[in-house]
């Protein structure tokens, strides 16, 4: 995604070469395997802004719009703001609210694990003056909360000043965020009560990517308890109903079933629904591998073969590990 949409942007290009020399390197083969040893490459992609020297005075990683990809790179090129700069900072000592968040927003991307444990060290005890801050509203925001959570509760109790400040959008962002993680707490949890009730707020909004995922939860659930033939019920109305238009769900859902179940009946279900969502979308890579496995799981050879190949032409060039993933499919189902 990054190497067809982003380094390809003019801006971004415009600004990578005017301000650093650039390479890209695989972690996986050649002298990328030490190369990765070396810097402690963790997850792919990684960006690593090296000096002369070679050693690193800033990182970050993951995939992001062409916008924030040169606000990481500015930040490279400014001495104080490098993750090099502010880790010296952090271990000498300085606990400022304000410097802890650029420390944890910097280690979020690129060291996941340290940047939680020095959130829960370091910021989750900042006192209720800093979080009426402007900073104190980017650490509220940082992480994804529970309902129980100190910020949450803090948030609620003084609502008023963070909508005045920032806008009902905002805050209500923050609120949905909240109430959707709860949601697949629930769901987790298997707590039928609970997620019910959470499910029925749900449907009260007039959001319908809340309904669209409220049916999304529900299908999950009852596919997770074995309950196939509920499953199978109401996985037939929603794709005549609030499902009807979304392939996105609706592919998520079959693969789902195609990775945890051999009931030929759930799965067949399944089947039906990657179709709808080829039908409505023939285009995306996921929905043309998830009718593929449906059908080579069920035995249809011929339906699997053409959509394993539309897969693969999808993908074209841009992804080589992947292709390499789908020909050798396309080999075992030959064999079939």
């Amino acid at each position: 995604m990054m190497e067809k949409y982003v380094f390809t942007n003019d801006t971004v290009a415009r600004y990578f070469n005017k301000t650093f020399v650039n390479y890209e390197m695989d972690m996986e083969k050649g002298e990328g395997v030490d190369f990765a040893k070396k810097y402690a490459i963790r997850s792919y992609p990684t960006y690593l802004f090296l000096d002369c020297n070679g050693n690193v005075v800033h990182r970050s990683g993951g995939s992001m719009p062409a916008a924030e990809f040169i606000a990481v790179a500015q930040k490279a090129a400014n001495p104080a703001e490098t993750s090099l700069a502010i880790a010296a900072r952090y271990a000498s000592g300085d606990r400022s609210p304000e410097l802890v968040l650029k420390y944890v927003s910097a280690l979020k991307k690129s060291i996941p694990a340290k940047a939680t444990r020095i959130y829960q060290e370091d910021l989750l005890t900042v006192s209720d003056e800093v979080l009426l801050t402007d900073v104190g509203w980017e650490i509220i925001k940082l992480y994804p909360l529970n309902e129980d959570d100190r910020f949450t509760k803090f948030l609620n109790a003084n609502e008023a000043h963070f909508v005045s400040k920032y806008g009902k959008d905002e805050v209500k962002k923050f609120h949905d965020q909240v109430e959707l993680r709860a949601l697949y707490q629930a769901l987790g949890r298997k707590d039928k009560e609970d997620l019910f009730k959470r499910l029925a707020i749900y449907r009260q909004h007039a959001d319908v990517a809340m309904l669209h995922t409220a049916a999304k939860v529900e299908l999950v659930y009852y596919f997770d308890m074995k309950d196939y033939p509920t499953f199978i019920n109401m996985a037939k109305q929603y794709c005549q109903t609030v499902l009807k238009t979304d392939d996105a769900i609706l592919s998520f859902i079959a693969h789902h079933c195609e990775q945890n179940t051999d009931d030929k009946a759930a799965l067949q279900q399944a089947l039906a629904m990657a179709k709808q969502a080829l039908m409505l979308n023939d285009k995306v890579y996921v929905n043309q591998r998830t009718y593929a496995d449906l059908c080579y799981k069920l035995g249809f050879k011929d339906e699997a073969m053409k959509a394993a190949e539309a897969s693969l032409q999808i993908i074209g060039d841009d992804n080589p590990k992947v292709a390499k993933l789908v020909k050798e499919f396309i080999e075992k189902i030959k064999v079939m």
